[in-house]
């Protein structure tokens, strides 16, 4: 204790912790929410209701894509659902396409040279432009929609499981070897656990194409989903109703993204960019 603890006869009290709010604040933490808020000001500023700088057949208010919503209450959920249906459906296939593919190519030379020609010459043209064949070959079923987001997530994923296959360190699978593992070993021990971090990336970005290329399947041909939604208000010039869509596929996307690094951060909690 200390001269003047003894003398007041109070014991010796260390700092109190950081309470959490002033840990959000000394972080930035609050930085997101404030910048969400200003753009939402920005947004009802420029609208008629606010300064009418933009007319609201351009741009609707947050006001008016709030009526949208409750007028299409009865209609939104069921869009949500099946466009959420083919985009986790697609995502899935075509994550685990495209790293089994992946990691075969990387584990046999064999598989590399007679695969890799065929990735690297689908790998640049865009899926959006093999629609007219997939209407010619599938109709407006689910199965075009399904392979569009498929082939779009596949190319993504199987480029980047080869690289990051190829950005192991060298001596990690020395040493296992030096160790007595074999091949089979070092590839499950070592090759995968080291690129789970190096797919976090990849994974986030294919999940935000999946959004994308679903809304370009629905305007191909679908009964129900927010891309059918938007097209359906487009030839009626609702905007308002456009502008919801548009919403709703953001916050989803938002939602998915944000579930993708919680369980990546999760998987990847042994490495520094858990943190």
């Amino acid at each position: 204790m200390t001269d003047h603890a003894v003398s007041t006869g109070q014991p010796h009290m260390k700092n109190a912790p950081p309470s959490p709010f002033s840990e959000w604040v000394r972080e930035g933490r609050f930085l997101g929410p404030a910048a969400i808020a200003l753009y939402l000001a920005v947004w009802f500023l420029i609208t008629e209701q606010g300064f009418g700088l933009v007319p609201a057949i351009k741009f609707p208010s947050p006001w008016m894509v709030i009526q949208a919503a409750i007028r299409t209450a009865d209609l939104i959920p069921g869009d949500i659902a099946a466009t959420l249906l083919r985009v986790i459906c697609g995502f899935v296939v075509g994550t685990a396409l495209g790293l089994g593919l992946g990691l075969l190519m990387s584990y046999s030379k064999k598989a590399q040279f007679f695969f890799d020609p065929l990735v690297e010459s689908m790998r640049p043209v865009p899926v959006i432009a093999m629609i007219p064949f997939f209407l010619m070959w599938f109709g407006i079923g689910e199965t075009g929609k399904f392979l569009l987001i498929t082939l779009g997530v596949f190319a993504i994923i199987v480029v980047s499981t080869v690289e990051a296959v190829r950005n192991v360190p060298d001596i990690y699978m020395k040493a296992a070897h030096s160790l007595g593992a074999n091949k089979l070993q070092r590839f499950r021990t070592i090759i995968i656990p080291a690129i789970v971090p190096e797919l976090v990336g990849p994974l986030r970005v294919s999940a935000a194409l999946s959004f994308t290329l679903v809304v370009a399947a629905e305007f191909m041909g679908a009964q129900a989903g927010l891309g059918y939604r938007i097209l359906e208000a487009r030839r009626l010039f609702n905007t308002d109703v456009i502008l919801l869509g548009i919403t709703i596929i953001g916050l989803l996307s938002a939602i998915s993204d944000t579930a993708i690094r919680y369980f990546t951060a999760y998987l990847t909690r042994w490495s520094g960019r858990a943190k």
